[in-house]
């Protein structure tokens, strides 16, 4: 994942100033309700930052971030949330209880990674340990991916069709959808357009 000085303490400050600015919250609170749509029970935010998503979360849910100012604040806010180590591999979820929680939720944090595939397909594994069954990722369009140069993966459904992550480890896509303006075209041209992506345990007996 990124290196600390791309996610040290300025930006965790970063973070806060914007979770805290009355209109920029009022504009996320549009995209975090098409996410909360999906969600179903106690969730697992992973890569929560300020808590733009976390704080609306059913009761039982937990963050897990890796920057630690960002885990402090949250912390002292009253979340549960979690320390995450970084690594190329992806977030190690062992800390977490089998069978406890129903959805995960990775906003803005797949194209991060260089090897996003590999990421993508650890988590689904870890859900399907976990018995999650709901994993939603969303993540920026192509104008908002060249915005910032700590992003290392274009994630996109061709993507997602190639690196045959459609269908895998138990889960499925069940749902995907573009926002703001369910089309996909609009990516080149807003930087905060973004896609969401909600995949579903095939057989949520097993």
């Amino acid at each position: 994942m990124a290196h600390e000085e791309e996610f040290g303490y300025d930006y965790a400050c970063r973070q806060i100033a914007r979770q805290r600015n009355p209109f920029r919250k009022l504009i996320k609170s549009f995209y975090v309700s098409r996410v909360l749509r999906h969600v179903k029970g106690p969730s697992i935010d992973l890569g929560c930052g300020a808590g733009q998503i976390l704080e609306y979360l059913p009761k039982g849910s937990v963050g897990v971030e890796v920057n630690p100012y960002l885990v402090e604040d949250l912390t002292q806010r009253g979340f549960q949330v979690l320390s995450a180590a970084e690594s190329e591999a992806g977030f190690n979820l062992r800390a977490l209880s089998q069978n406890k929680f129903c959805t995960l939720v990775l906003s803005h944090v797949l194209e991060h990674f260089g090897n996003a595939d590999q990421v993508l397909r650890g988590l689904l594994q870890e859900c399907a340990r976990l018995g999650v069954s709901t994993v939603i990722i969303v993540i920026p369009g192509a104008t908002g991916y060249r915005s910032d140069p700590t992003h290392k993966t274009f994630v996109n459904m061709d993507y997602l069709q190639s690196h045959e992550l459609v269908d895998c480890e138990g889960f499925k896509i069940a749902h995907h959808s573009y926002f703001p303006g369910n089309l996909k075209f609009i990516e080149n041209f807003f930087i905060y357009h973004e896609l969401m992506v909600v995949y579903q345990k095939s057989n949520p007996n097993v």
